[in-house]
């Protein structure tokens, strides 16, 4: 699946409004979902003098929608939001470091590309950073850009990246 298929295929899931949304122990809620217009190539450009290279996917993605609002809580929006061009530069101004970019949060957890992966053609550069902490403290999701969007949206914005089972007891 590309990011434009996934994309399409929110818009389609939300194209009458609202949806119900399941998340742990049973917890239902609706949810909305909001689209950025798409990011313009000076933008786009402007995000890249300041962090580069960014991976082909995620340029994509910016090119069909400047950041989103995905399984927004109707009643307490505001807790999932892949960043607007804008929301990057002003969330990774406290780091000054060309190489990690933050470009989402999901309840309290933070996502960042590794431009260094990036340059080198790795295609693992996804990383989870739990809290805002130092960038040394990111552990690396083993994905692409594509592939955390896509697991995000088939998780319906639950934090697929805390299912480990290797610690519960069956």
């Amino acid at each position: 699946m590309t990011v434009e298929q996934t994309i399409n295929s929110l818009r389609e899931l939300y194209a009458h409004g609202t949806r119900k949304i399941q998340c742990n122990e049973g917890y239902v809620y609706d949810s909305e979902l909001k689209f950025y217009d798409p990011s313009s190539d000076n933008d786009i450009s402007l995000l890249l003098e300041s962090y580069s290279p960014l991976p082909e996917d995620y340029l994509k993605f910016l090119s069909i929608t400047n950041g989103f609002r995905p399984f927004s809580n109707v009643e307490c929006s505001g807790e999932i939001e892949i960043f607007s061009i804008d929301e990057i530069l002003s969330s990774n101004e406290p780091y000054d470091d060309p190489t990690k970019v933050i470009v989402a949060c999901v309840y309290n957890d933070y996502f960042i590309i590794d431009t260094e992966a990036v340059a080198q053609g790795k295609k693992d550069y996804m990383y989870l950073l739990e809290g805002i902490s130092d960038f040394d403290d990111a552990r690396s999701l083993y994905c692409d850009f594509q592939t955390w969007l896509d697991r995000f949206v088939m998780a319906q914005g639950n934090k697929y990246w805390t299912w480990r089972v290797e610690d519960r007891k069956f």
